[in-house]
């Protein structure tokens, strides 16, 4: 007898699965279904199991041994026959990945040439990047429309909750990395900003408290582009903001894992923040290029004319040739 077909089988959080795949972080996965649909591959969209989170890099049970294709949402688990996907930091690009999603995919271990990427092809690119994002003062997350002005040459540090060190992706939490930041800030100002969403009140609170002593100290929930625009270096454990601040030429300094290490200065120990500090304020360009690499080359861009065709890549560079889905 022939083998039987393999299907793509889509893992979603309990709560997605009743959105008829409607939904901006749900954005690829309709592409995906309509692509299976032409084919005559067979899709399923199953709850994802509750035992497989955000730590979670690994599943030698066999539970994905059944000859399917296993797309999980939001994951970073590495076994055969499963391809983690997510938004790649900006809505319109996304991670179709054997590694990982956001700091565990495999662009992390990619190695990034400087003059790869020649800036007169990088900067349409940049600057399409800027209009959607810097002139329309939009982020991943909605934003204060109020307009903010903060005096130059500051340091923005930009917390992320938890998420970090539950994913395996730091050992040290937001308030551990701001008082690193400053021990070694000299005379900068510096501004905080508590994530919208998972920042926990006490870490807010608590930030409130150190800039009652500290006059250097500024905690904020205004726009990121316009912290950005006061800002001379982005401080975070990994956060989208250092991205969106390679859009205003500020270069940014990581305190975790990150797949776009290759150009950010990286704190592996709270002591070494004043020497990165000072190798980052003397980056000169290269943003756009490097932005041209990462999303253009290394990402799922959505709108892209050949996007089946890459997927179809993934697909096949991960085992599943359009043979072995019976096509």
């Amino acid at each position: 007898m022939p083998p039987v077909p393999a299907r793509i089988v889509l893992h979603l959080k309990g709560d997605d699965v009743a959105r008829d795949l409607k939904g901006w972080h749900l954005r690829l996965y309709p592409r995906l279904r309509g692509m299976a649909q032409r084919a005559g591959i067979g899709f399923d969209v199953r709850a994802r199991d509750a035992d497989i989170t955000v730590g979670t890099h690994s599943a030698p049970d066999g539970r994905f041994d059944d000859g399917n294709l296993h797309i999980l949402d939001d994951r970073s688990v590495i076994t055969e026959n499963v391809l983690n996907a997510g938004v790649a930091y900006f809505w319109d690009f996304w991670h179709l990945d054997p590694q990982g999603t956001k700091a565990f995919s495999s662009i992390g271990a990619k190695t990034y040439s400087p003059g790869e990427v020649p800036f007169r092809r990088a900067k349409p690119f940049y600057e399409t990047l800027r209009q959607r994002h810097v002139d329309a003062r939009q982020s991943k997350y909605t934003q204060p429309e109020a307009l903010r002005r903060f005096g130059p040459g500051a340091l923005s540090v930009f917390f992320q909750g938890t998420y970090p060190v539950q994913s395996g992706a730091a050992h040290i939490s937001d308030l551990e990395m701001l008082r690193a930041v400053l021990a070694g800030a000299g005379d900068r100002p510096v501004i905080v900003k508590p994530h919208p969403l998972v920042s926990a009140p006490g870490d807010a609170a608590a930030v409130t408290a150190l800039a009652r002593h500290d006059p250097r100290l500024c905690v904020t929930d205004a726009n990121v582009h316009d912290i950005l625009a006061a800002s001379t270096a982005t401080i975070s454990i990994n956060s989208t903001v250092a991205l969106e601040g390679f859009l205003h030429r500020v270069p940014a300094i990581l305190f975790g894992r990150s797949d776009f290490h290759h150009f950010a200065g990286q704190v592996d120990h709270p002591d070494q923040f004043a020497t990165v500090l000072a190798q980052q304020l003397a980056r000169k360009g290269g943003y756009a290029q490097y932005l041209t690499w990462y999303f253009r080359r290394n990402c799922l861009p959505l709108h892209a004319k050949d996007l089946e065709d890459r997927i179809w890549r993934i697909f096949e560079e991960a085992g599943f040739t359009q043979s072995r889905f019976g096509l």
